[in-house]
């Protein structure tokens, strides 16, 4: 569906600039008010949870004449991506409430430590760059295979 196309474009984008806006940022202080828009809270966790759910309907969905999961499969992975890595970052986030104890309350599960996990938020510029590209090389040439 060309819905999904047009999503995935503006989805990979913002995305990848709301993960690498520190580093822009910090070279141009002209783009304040983007990175305080792409900072808040909520609209990282809206970008993130479409980012994952238009990267995901975009492998199930084709345009017409376009060959199944293959020709839109690098701008989803990149959507997905994208969207997993700006949650993560969200929930890593999250200060837990601190019992008595002075251990965390419910600290097993912010103790996951996975090696997917760990790649994502140290590459996230990457990522974030990565996420911009797919979604402009998407944008100028829409029906080459693999874009």
């Amino acid at each position: 569906m060309i819905q999904f196309y047009f999503l995935s474009i503006i989805f990979n984008v913002v995305g990848g600039c709301a993960l690498c806006i520190e580093s822009i940022a910090r070279q141009s202080p002209s783009l304040d008010g983007l990175r305080s828009f792409l900072r808040d809270r909520t609209v990282r966790l809206v970008l993130g949870i479409i980012s994952v759910a238009t990267g995901c309907l975009k492998l199930v969905t084709t345009i017409r004449g376009d060959i199944p999961i293959v020709g839109d499969f690098v701008p989803a992975c990149a959507g997905i991506a994208v969207g997993v890595t700006i949650l993560l970052e969200l929930y890593r986030a999250v200060e837990l409430p601190v019992a008595s104890g002075g251990e965390p309350e419910n600290a097993g599960p912010r103790q996951l430590g996975s090696r997917l996990e760990s790649l994502l938020l140290a590459n996230k510029t990457t990522i974030g760059i990565a996420g911009i590209i797919a979604g402009l090389v998407h944008f100028l040439f829409p029906a080459v295979l693999f874009l």
